[in-house]
């Protein structure tokens, strides 16, 4: 089969069924966050003002509204739309999906923005979800029992797992790119020390992909110089 054949095929089969379902089950998703609120209201009978409604809009749309923008950019060159699918839907992206996508990638040698890789992302992401789900029941049934015998240092060390995942993370691809990695962890730490609120976030993505273009452009240029 040619590739343009492979494209096709890969389209009809998978992604675009895949964007039906990731539409229908995010939509039920979304639908299903209001049946707490519709219990309080009809079954109990608390109902909120609609001023009240609306500021509570206003605050989380506020505190929102870039990242609603901004994320998916920041993921999507690495989860791909089928990752982001399923990664939205299930949470926990940073601290779960994501790390389980690039060790699945790493172990079987494949790259992101590739049809092998995507399906391979997808897949440990799924599993995932599958090993999260056992952990947290497990961690609601015996959970407490286990923290209250666990000693106060070891209590501690989990303020540190999400530095220690995310850093994990930025050493896979620091060794892709010895530039990059480095020049955006010193500018957002940069960007963090900053005075800009809800614009540290969008901030750290906009400079990533201009950084990123501007990168990947020298290093074109310097491939048709050679």
């Amino acid at each position: 089969m040619s590739n343009a054949d492979i494209d096709k095929l890969f389209y009809e089969k998978y992604t675009k069924p895949m964007i039906r379902n990731g539409r229908l089950t995010t939509l039920i998703a979304a639908l299903l966050t209001f049946i707490p609120a519709l219990y309080l209201w009809l079954v109990l009978g608390y109902k909120c003002e609609w001023s009240q409604i609306l500021a509570g809009w206003g605050i989380v749309g506020s505190a929102y509204i870039f990242l609603y923008f901004f994320e998916p950019l920041g993921f999507y060159p690495s989860m791909g739309l089928s990752g982001i699918y399923v990664g939205y839907l299930a949470g926990n992206i940073p601290t779960v999906r994501l790390p389980a996508m690039l060790a699945a990638r790493e172990a079987t040698g494949t790259e992101a923005g590739t049809k092998k890789g995507e399906l391979v992302g997808v897949i440990a992401i799924g599993m995932s979800v599958f090993v999260n789900v056992a952990f947290v029941t497990a961690a609601a049934l015996v959970g407490q029992a286990i923290l209250s015998v666990l000693p106060q240092f070891v209590l501690d060390s989990f303020n540190f797992v999400l530095p220690a995942i995310l850093g994990a993370v930025m050493a896979q691809y620091w060794e892709k790119n010895k530039v990059f990695v480095p020049g955006i962890f010193v500018a957002c730490l940069i960007i963090n020390k900053l005075p800009l609120g809800i614009f540290k976030f969008p901030g750290a993505i906009t400079l990533s992909i201009v950084c990123g273009i501007v990168i990947f452009m020298n290093q074109k240029k310097k491939g048709e110089a050679a």
